[in-house]
């Protein structure tokens, strides 16, 4: 059962392939009032597996949280009545993000081996790439479908390449000891990110549900845990890492040395502030090329994320911004949840210089395949414009810090985005 704008998640939900037998009558605990122990909800799953559970049908669905938080949705734009005329045709949205040249403040995100990833891989390359912005290619790929796979994700990209986006690779630990930074400077990359975690389950590696004995044994092989399910196929669970501001450093130094701008992916959590303050320490004694980071937060994942984890843990990314209080020499996108050009317009107003998406992608590219992403792109593009329009400015960049522009529609809204909820503070 699904309740809309539910702050706590139930015991039951289509998600997870479970029910109650009175959803009408529900408790706050998720319990139905008369609990006949049909075993039908998650607790009566959680019986019969022994595991938590896990969104299904995995590797043909993509999964996003349900609870509600307080985001940028609870934002409202307000515009600006003085000023010259500005049509939003007219307005410039190329910009620069992590920096390459590109024609909207937008990347797809890291997307790595899950299957509903990996078959549109070669859509989303091209139209991103013919789109002119950044896309990222995630973790565990070279594992999952060899060295031919991830030359199978990235030359699309690059032929159809035009000088605008770039082609990032990531790399978990994991992937940095098979060498897949190497291996993507060899095939031409533009850029590396280094993979610190994720908003579905920052501090859990990723993750997929695969069939036979074989794939085990080279997944532990290669360093992977390997848990056997109760109806015979596995789970793989990448190593989340360790993280220490010494070790930080000592990777950022290793791969600057491959010559490429280097990116940083993270989620939300604490230490958040450090990693910033970090970044920007380290770039600048050790004058490595960091050129951006995503900061991803609470709302959703392609893969495996445990259910609960996705529901229960993090919050959203944009909120980060209010704390953030000098401006960054590196570029800052935000991801996780955004999936129009009014949200990442907000995401910018509150200090982001763009978003970056995965989930919204991959339904362009299911939908419309390599021109559904472009479609998507201009889409978004005009509404950044539009957007750009009602505060009177002549490009879409000029949007970034316009938080006086903002007003919250509720007390917890004003908090988590540092945005007033008086009106008297934007009129």
């Amino acid at each position: 059962m699904t309740i809309k704008g539910l702050r706590r998640h139930l015991n039951a939900d289509q998600v997870t392939g479970t029910k109650l037998l009175f959803p009408d009558h529900a408790t706050q605990s998720g319990m139905c009032a008369v609990c006949t122990q049909c075993g039908q909800c998650e607790i009566g799953k959680k019986s019969k597996t022994g595991q938590t559970l896990f969104p299904q049908p995995f590797g043909t669905s993509q999964f996003g949280a349900e609870k509600r938080l307080p985001n940028i949705e609870d934002l409202q734009i307000i515009p600006e009545l003085y000023g010259g005329e500005v049509f939003f045709d007219t307005i410039e949205a190329e910009t620069t993000i992590g920096g390459f040249k590109v024609r909207a403040p937008i990347s797809v995100a890291a997307m790595g081996s899950t299957i509903v990833a990996h078959s549109k891989g070669r859509e989303l390359a091209i139209g991103a790439a013919k789109a002119g912005i950044p896309m990222a290619i995630g973790e565990n790929v070279v594992a999952t479908y060899g060295e031919q796979g991830l030359k199978e994700r990235m030359q699309p990209y690059l032929d159809n390449y035009d000088g605008y986006g770039a082609l990032v690779v990531q790399a978990n630990k994991h992937d940095m000891k098979m060498g897949v930074f190497e291996k993507a400077v060899e095939l031409g990359a533009h850029a590396i990110e280094v993979k610190i975690g994720q908003g579905a389950k920052q501090g859990l590696g990723g993750e997929i549900k695969f069939e036979g004995e074989e794939a085990a044994e080279k997944y532990k092989q290669l360093g992977y845990h390997v848990v056997r399910n109760p109806d015979g196929s596995f789970q793989r669970h990448a190593s989340p890492g360790e993280l220490s501001d010494e070790l930080l450093k000592e990777t950022l130094v290793k791969y600057s040395e491959l010559g490429l701008p280097i990116w940083v992916k993270t989620g939300m959590g604490r230490g958040t502030l450090k990693l910033v303050e970090a970044l920007e320490r380290i770039k600048k004694e050790e004058k490595v090329k960091v050129e951006c980071l995503t900061i991803d937060g609470f709302g959703g994942g392609t893969g495996m994320s445990p259910w609960l984890v996705m529901n229960e843990m993090s919050i959203p990314s944009a909120a980060v911004m209010q704390l953030i209080e000098k401006q960054t020499s590196f570029d800052i996108l935000l991801a996780g949840g955004y999936n129009n050009g009014f949200d990442v317009g907000k995401a910018m107003m509150l200090g982001a210089k763009g978003v970056s998406m995965g989930r919204p992608f991959l339904i362009t590219a299911a939908t419309g395949k390599a021109e559904g992403v472009q479609n998507f792109v201009k889409a978004i593009t005009t509404e950044l414009k539009m957007l750009s329009a009602t505060l009177k400015v002549n490009k879409v960049s000029e949007i970034t810090g316009r938080k006086q522009n903002l007003i919250a529609l509720s007390k917890e809204a004003g908090e988590m985005f540092g945005v007033p909820t008086n009106p008297k503070a934007v009129l």
